[in-house]
Parts: structure tokens; sequence; C-alpha cells
């Protein structure tokens, strides 16, 4: 049996390299947490009476325009699994 050898690397290596917001990998696991940041800084900064296109969203967090319509299809999900129960 070959074993392979997996090199770990620190936050501080990932940043050296190349800047972590073009790592794929990463995006994909901080989608929603960018995508609540957003949320947040434009309440913060009384811009969220100003419409934001879902393109407007994507772009900035740096995701498909598929994107919130899965995360709200998720959401539905979810929220149809708590009141079945």
């Amino acid at each position: 049996m070959r074993l392979l050898r997996i090199k770990k690397e620190s936050a501080t290596d990932m940043l050296e390299n190349e800047h972590i917001t073009l790592d794929r990998n990463w995006c994909r696991e901080q989608s929603d947490r960018l995508a609540s940041w957003e949320i947040l800084r434009r309440h913060v900064l009384h811009e969220s009476g100003v419409a934001m296109t879902n393109g407007d969203l994507c772009d900035t967090i740096g995701v498909s325009s598929t994107y919130t319509i899965r995360l709200l299809k998720s959401i539905q999900k979810r929220l149809a699994e708590e009141n079945a129960e």
C-alpha cells in the first residue's frame, strides 16, 4: 500500500504564496460568512435601503450568480424539515 504525504500549510504560508481570497476552496467554505458580512456592512453603513441585485452580491463575495438561489433553496429545505418535526 502506498501512503500519500500531505504537506500541511499554515495560514501564514498561504498568505506568503498567494492571497487567500483567490483560493476557491476557501471561498466556498466562507461564502455564507462573506454574504452575511456584506449584509451586515450594508446595514451598519445605512445602505440597507438601497437595493442590491443578485449579481452585485454574488460579484462582491466572489461566487456564481446561482449562489443565492442555492442558498435560498437550502434555507427552504431546512425550514421544511423543522416544520415537519
